[in-house]
């Protein structure tokens, strides 16, 4: 019987999170069983939904995504916060999570969001499970704030990006953290566009053949810029990044998680929800290249 602990920490990173799926079922493929999850926006989304043995049913509703799906669920606003109240996609995804309370998940459970007013993380190990992963999936600015306890909460990833910490306080003695954005930097692209040129019936195929055309579309982009200014929208969501990885590598200097699986995806922009497929595939193939790292935790289960 295992002694130790293994702990998830799944990080933020918008559509890209649906890498986080691809990710957990390699893991479960290996054999290796995991104790402990702990989300950041995008991740506490997936987290919770494996915590509480929902997966699948969440990765069926991900993949059926078109690109007028994800129009259809973002239900704009200007007076509340933030472009977008996020009541249509986050009353779907309760339908899809029954569970209400975070003690009563499959798995221990935890999330992390920023309260506005103290600048601190708060972490949820307890109490409503559909409030604290709404909040911690508040992006500054894109979707409304949530109110709790007197305060404003948004967005756990202007804290905490990878809740590494969060982690190894639920009690992990291994923690495997996974790293949506630290390839950011390399596609120049609007970030805010839903990318209508790739349906969401993309192929695993496809998802890994895309490096073959990178260095094209890379020079594609970089002309259009010279001539179109960046909007409003991709500054605000450019520069959260910026300062999330930042932050982030920070983080992870003093706390380094033991195992760290970075999917490879900057063809995904952040609102491409209808590119589930690629991003899954994404995550399996990025723990596929940790093999070495992960096999002494599926023989130490044995």
């Amino acid at each position: 019987m295992r002694k130790f602990k293994i702990g998830l920490a799944l990080g933020s990173g918008a559509a890209r999170g649906w890498s986080h799926i691809g990710v957990i079922k390699a893991l479960k493929k290996l054999g290796i069983s995991i104790d402990i999850v702990a989300g950041c926006s995008i991740g506490s989304l997936v987290g919770a939904a494996y915590a509480c043995n929902r997966l699948p049913a969440l990765e069926q509703w991900v993949c059926s995504f078109s690109y007028w799906d994800v129009l259809r669920l973002m239900d704009l606003s200007w007076r509340r916060g933030g472009l977008l109240r996020g009541e249509r996609v986050f009353n779907r995804y309760r339908a899809i999570m029954p569970v209400e309370d975070i003690t009563h998940c499959g798995r221990r459970f935890g999330t992390v969001a920023t309260n506005l007013s103290t600048g601190r993380e708060l972490w949820f190990t307890e109490g409503d499970l559909h409030l604290a992963v709404r909040a911690s999936c508040s992006i500054p600015g894109l979707m409304s704030p949530v109110s709790h306890n007197g305060y404003w909460l948004v967005d756990g990833a202007v804290v905490n990006p990878v809740p590494v910490s969060l982690t190894r306080a639920m009690g992990a003695d291994i923690v495997i953290a996974v790293d949506l954005q630290h390839d950011a930097h390399l596609m120049q692209q609007d970030l805010l566009s839903l990318n209508v040129s790739g349906d969401s019936a993309e192929t695993e195929a496809d998802a890994r053949s895309w490096r073959a055309r990178l260095k094209e579309r890379l020079s594609n982009v970089t002309a259009r810029r010279a001539v179109s200014a960046p909007t409003a929208m991709e500054i605000m969501t450019t520069s959260i990044q910026v300062l999330e990885n930042r932050l982030k590598r920070n983080r992870m200097a003093g706390d380094p998680p033991d195992i760290l699986i970075q999917p490879f995806c900057p063809q995904i922009s952040t609102l491409d929800f209808h590119r589930a497929p690629a991003a899954i595939a994404a995550g399996q193939l990025a723990v596929e290249k940790r093999m070495d790292e992960l096999l002494p935790l599926v023989r130490a289960g044995d």
